[in-house]
């Protein structure tokens, strides 16, 4: 008997919630991280919210781009 092999196989997708959460996280504190920084370099303080802003506003579009996609 010959078994049956599917033509287009399904990928595992079962950890892809936890995978988002973890990219949010990262771009939160990779992007607010440099900002504590320059605030710290320069003496300022708005570049760490501006940076927190950023990070999940291109974390966000990078999730869409990759996740948003069918």
């Amino acid at each position: 008997m010959s078994q049956h092999q599917d033509p287009k196989p399904t990928p595992n997708t079962s950890g892809d919630g936890w995978r988002v959460l973890s990219y949010l996280i990262g771009g939160i504190v990779v992007y607010g991280g440099i900002g504590f920084g320059l605030d710290r370099w320069l003496g300022t303080p708005f570049f760490l919210p501006v940076g927190i802003v950023l990070g999940a506003g291109l974390t966000i579009a990078m999730l869409h781009f990759r996740y948003g996609r069918s």
